[in-house]
């Protein structure tokens, strides 16, 4: 898939340049090749962002463009800091509740980061807003307003992600849209259930509460009893890759389900230090235990690398019974050609697509026999991984039996 830059336009006077825009945005889903009901979510959500910015920052000129591919795309947005207390009452004023308690929702938390006086540097995502919300909804009440306030959001409905940085007065706004054809019946309809969450850390892998836990929320999706068995391997088969990794790590699971799909979701924190970098380097150059064994293996390989150093991550190369596969390369999408974004985003399904064009090549049998033997592989529809700092996101797309 060709990378598409689309042209740079400033946004200065809403009533005569935001055609322009969509102009900008209809040749960029030209020139991307996307199509069908994609089309109308990349311009849905360019126009609710350019909407929802210029409510909040009132008439400073905005840098707009798009970058990507039909797999996914990045809408843009720089613009100065322009907002006095006057806007700011404003907003509060127009807000659901009329009273400061708006900054606990979304827009309210937005707005917050525009309206910072002293321009402190600072970085604001929506997962991480999300995550935040998920964990604290249960026990405080203004939790779950704030939760509906979310849900009701355009923006954040559509967007897989937004993030916000400020610094020295400049404020960037970058949202990105995976268009995976995984995800294209759930990313444009809210789930008709989302369950609570359980968690799981480094040093508490083995606890059978979790699994307890686990079972109560898939008792919540109200599936079949088939359903039910397939949701629980994948859930064990996650919570055996998060043990096997190197790294310390915090997750939280929840599922969603939707008409004919249910989701596994997984996110957490995790750090690589130094030593541990040191550790994995040091095993590849002695090219001892170099195979990550099985598909839940590679995916939790793929996540390690993720959260090293580009230089270092060559470095750690796997094998395949003696012949090298880039496994770690195969299923990797949503880059740039600059590597201006740095993460990993990493698809099982394109895995699976590359793995056959080299299945007779030395190792590509073995590589392709390992994923037949996978029980994730072999229930699941689709397997997203995305890895970014010290985050990661997973997303297993689950197709009902019933």
């Amino acid at each position: 898939m060709q990378y598409t830059r689309s042209e740079h336009i400033k946004i200065a006077n809403p009533e005569t340049d935001m055609d322009k825009a969509y102009e900008v945005v209809d040749a960029y889903i030209k020139d991307t090749g996307i199509r069908g009901k994609n089309v109308l979510r990349i311009r849905l959500l360019s126009e609710e962002v350019l909407r929802l910015i210029r409510s909040i920052n009132g008439y400073s000129d905005i840098e707009f463009w798009l970058e990507g591919d039909r797999r996914v795309s990045r809408i843009f947005l720089e613009t100065g800091n322009n907002m006095d207390i006057d806007k700011q009452k404003e907003l509060i004023s127009i807000s659901s509740s009329g009273e400061n308690s708006a900054q606990q929702g979304f827009f309210g938390t937005l707005l917050s980061m525009f309206s910072m006086e002293d321009y402190k540097d600072s970085e604001w995502s929506l997962k991480d807003y999300q995550d935040e919300l998920r964990r604290r909804r249960q026990e405080d009440p203004y939790t779950q307003s704030a939760w509906e306030d979310l849900e009701r959001s355009v923006v954040a409905g559509l967007a897989d992600d937004i993030e916000v940085g400020i610094k020295k007065g400049v404020i960037k706004v970058t949202v990105t849209k995976d268009l995976s054809e995984s995800l294209s019946s759930i990313s444009s309809k809210a789930p008709q259930k989302v369950t609570g969450c359980t968690f799981i850390k480094s040093t508490n892998e083995n606890n059978p509460r979790f699994y307890d836990e686990a079972d109560k929320l898939i008792k919540e999706l109200d599936v079949s009893a088939k359903d039910a068995v397939h949701l629980k391997l994948i859930l064990e088969e996650l919570a055996g890759m998060l043990k096997a990794m190197t790294s310390d790590y915090q997750a939280m699971f929840w599922f969603e389900k939707y008409k004919d799909e249910c989701c596994v979701k997984l996110t957490g924190k995790t750090t690589m230090d130094r030593s541990k970098k040191q550790d994995l380097i040091d095993t590849a150059s002695n090219r001892k235990n170099m195979a990550a064994a099985g598909i839940m293996g590679k995916i939790g390989d793929i996540i390690e690398n993720g959260l090293l150093d580009y230089s270092e991550v060559s470095k750690l190369s796997q094998m395949f019974g003696g012949a090298s596969v880039a496994y770690g390369s195969m299923g990797i999408y949503g880059g740039a050609p600059d590597n201006m974004y740095p993460g990993v985003m990493w698809s099982l399904r394109d895995y699976r697509e590359s793995l056959e064009t080299v299945q007779k090549e030395q190792g590509g049998e073995e590589a392709w026999d390992e994923l037949e033997r996978s029980i994730v592989a072999s229930i699941a529809k689709d397997v997203l991984v995305s890895v970014k700092g010290d985050r990661i996101d997973m997303t297993v797309v689950y197709e009902m039996v019933g």
